[in-house]
């Protein structure tokens, strides 16, 4: 089993645990970094919003993940083409074919990260005697803390992201500078940003911040740079360590600060002057820290913060 495999299988792993530990037969996912997460099948990116779907499901008593999807490409060996079911609009062709899933009907309570209006209704009829409960938490904290091959993903988006810095840095006044750095992240590996691009000139300076998905997982790097070079680091970032509080953060910080949970996305926990104040960071997770313009991403560890996001030699 290949690298990528053997984490798509942890991360279900994971998954199936946590739903032991809360009692839960089933989980229905509807976020894509969600079912991302529990599937670990490459799907394809699309921008704009999306109701809420059935975009995964999984089965305690079978251990299985199921994916929405009428295609096979990119499925993990912890998957096959029979775990697939397919897209429709019609909500009776969606009832059929979860109630095909084997051990979904027996499920007496199902879990689910977000929930439409017609939920409830459809549930009914293709697992009768559940109670359908929130399970947003649920991914969340299974998500809080990362696998040593999450952090590698990561690192190797903060590099990616440090390919488009290089490349607006090369021509900093040109009229599309974000456009240059795109293009060079996608010759580097992925068209798929994480947040809006931002390439400004501000005096001297030129101040760049880039965030990419790489294979699923979050990297990023801001900063303002004079002739190339980043300035200081500043104390939030060495202030990411075992046991600190998010009150403990907000002394730490001088400017316009934030410290959230970076993985498949935006997580938890999210810090910052009005936020998180009673958060504990423990060993496992991975922060993006942001004061001003700087941002890095860290990882924290037993023995104090790993910063993913230096530059690469």
């Amino acid at each position: 089993m290949s690298a990528v495999d053997s984490l798509a299988a942890a991360r279900r792993d994971r998954v199936l645990a946590a739903m032991r530990d809360r009692g839960i037969d089933a989980l229905i996912l509807g976020r894509q970094d969600d079912t991302n997460y529990a599937a670990g099948m490459r799907r394809l990116w699309t921008a704009g919003t999306r109701p809420f779907g059935a975009g995964c499901v999984v089965v305690a008593s079978t251990g299985r993940t199921h994916v929405l999807s009428s295609w096979d490409a990119g499925l993990p060996p912890t998957m096959t083409f029979d775990d697939l079911y397919p897209l429709t609009w019609n909500p009776a062709h969606m009832g059929e074919a979860m109630t095909r899933i084997e051990g979904l009907g027996e499920a007496t309570r199902i879990g689910v990260d977000e929930v439409s209006p017609s939920f409830a209704r459809a549930a009914a009829r293709f697992a009768p005697h559940a109670a359908v409960v929130p399970a947003d938490d649920l991914m969340a904290e299974v998500r809080r803390t990362k696998l040593p091959a999450e952090i590698d993903r990561i690192r190797a988006a903060c590099a990616v992201a440090w390919v488009g810095i290089d490349a607006a840095l090369d021509d900093p006044d040109a009229a599309a500078a974000e456009g240059v750095a795109i293009a060079a992240m996608a010759a580097a590996g992925t068209t798929v940003p994480s947040s809006e691009p931002v390439v400004r000139r501000d005096g001297d300076a030129t101040v760049i911040d880039l965030g990419v998905l790489l294979d699923g997982y979050e990297g990023g790097v801001g900063g303002s740079f004079v002739r190339g070079a980043r300035g200081e680091t500043p104390a939030l970032v060495d202030a990411c360590r075992v046991g600190v509080t998010g009150a403990d953060l907000a002394t730490a910080a001088k400017g316009r600060w934030r410290v959230r949970g970076l993985g498949m996305g935006y997580e938890r926990p999210v810090i910052d002057a009005e936020l998180g104040r009673a958060e504990t960071l423990t060993a496992g997770m991975v922060l993006s820290v942001s004061d001003g313009d700087h941002r890095d991403v860290v990882a924290v560890t037993d023995d104090g913060p790993e910063v993913l996001s230096t530059r690469p030699s």
